[in-house]
């Protein structure tokens, strides 16, 4: 199956923001991917503020993933 890129985006502080893409062929393995890039976890942000422009996923958030162009 061919790959296709998809936009990933989280809503914060109710803006968009978006993170980037990625190429997969299809929207739950787009998705898988935009989780394996951009997450981070409960660990990492131990002792470090969370930044509202930070380009990640942070472990409350909703994200999404649409086809690009």
């Amino acid at each position: 199956m061919a790959h296709r890129t998809w936009n990933v985006r989280v809503m914060r502080e109710g803006r968009a923001l978006r993170l980037g893409q990625v190429a997969e062929s299809s929207e739950s393995l787009a998705r898988c991917a935009a989780l394996s890039r951009s997450s981070v976890t409960e660990e990492e942000l131990a002792g470090a503020p969370c930044k509202p422009d930070a380009c990640v996923i942070y472990p409350d958030e909703d994200f999404d993933v649409t086809p690009a162009g």
